[in-house]
């Protein structure tokens, strides 16, 4: 794993001006719905499907994406029955065009492609659920924002059964950047998720508008090292979330003498917090009442 330097973090904060940020439209791209056999002809890597997802950017107008499908629904596609969805934004090592970048760095994708099948047992009702799990690749520095995000769900609704009560969003480093627009740039994508968890988040164009978690019912549980660069930042955030008093308090796990490498424990489904819990059974306690 190649941990990021100070300086090269500071770059990393100056590429955001450039990365993939370019106007878009947020008409989201229409896609022709998934046939039953749709997922029997894709390319595979580290388990998980390839798919091509349309960003809505006109610089960077796709994305190559590993796309998790649970095993109920490879097993019978036609059933009637949806899953949650994890979409996971990554941090700038897993930019480019090699697809397997997303299998290296202790990245969620790296821990399905050895043998973690998405799962968890939801600690509020005892059931185990299955979910879908979306990483979509950017080509270049940096990472998607709402914008691209937006377009990418809506897509993703019209090719799988997806719960729509039970959508969560995930980002480390650069990837933590892109979670925060999409809690403070796209009210209509903000209000489709129903948890949110943050990793070693890079800082948020917009802090002031974090506030949207708190209005919008989301539960928020935000991981970091002490000794990451943006530890003292996250801390904030919180704070900025729970003062608008919540009904879900957001919550801020802090990692003692952990740099800038949380998510090599956070995605890792056998590591638990304090409360007994891993992150995914976290997600599950969080259902939006569509």
């Amino acid at each position: 794993m190649r941990y990021l330097s100070q300086v090269y973090i500071l770059a990393c904060l100056l590429a955001s001006f450039v990365g993939c940020t370019k106007t878009t439209t947020t008409t989201p791209a229409k896609v022709i719905s998934s046939s039953q056999n749709h997922w029997e002809s894709l390319q595979v890597a580290g388990r998980q499907q390839i798919i091509t997802l349309k960003t809505g950017d006109r610089d960077y107008p796709t994305s190559k994406t590993l796309m998790w499908l649970p095993n109920p629904y490879k097993t019978d596609p036609t059933r009637k029955k949806t899953y949650p969805l994890i979409i996971n934004l990554y941090g700038q090592e897993q930019c480019g065009i090699d697809i397997n970048l997303m299998l290296e760095g202790f990245t969620m994708s790296q821990y399905i492609a050895e043998g973690f099948n998405a799962t968890a047992v939801n600690p509020v009702d005892g059931k185990k659920y299955a979910f879908f799990v979306c990483s979509p690749q950017c080509p270049v520095l940096w990472g998607w924002s709402s914008k691209h995000v937006y377009n990418m769900l809506e897509q993703l609704k019209d090719l799988y059964p997806i719960d729509t009560t039970r959508i969560y969003l995930t980002g480390f480093s650069a990837g933590g950047w892109g979670l925060w627009s999409c809690m403070t740039d796209n009210n209509n994508l903000t209000k489709q998720f129903a948890a949110v968890v943050p990793i070693s988040a890079a800082s948020a164009d917009h802090p002031d508008k974090l506030s949207h978690i708190a209005k919008y019912d989301i539960g928020c549980l935000d991981i970091c090292g002490t000794r990451d660069a943006f530890y003292r930042i996250n801390s904030k955030y919180v704070d900025i979330i729970n003062a608008g008093d919540p009904e879900i308090p957001a919550r801020f796990i802090r990692l003692d003498d952990v740099g800038h490498i949380a998510w090599k424990f956070a995605y890792n489904n056998n590591w638990k917090m304090r409360n007994g819990m891993n992150i995914y059974e976290w997600m599950l306690k969080h259902k939006r009442n569509n």
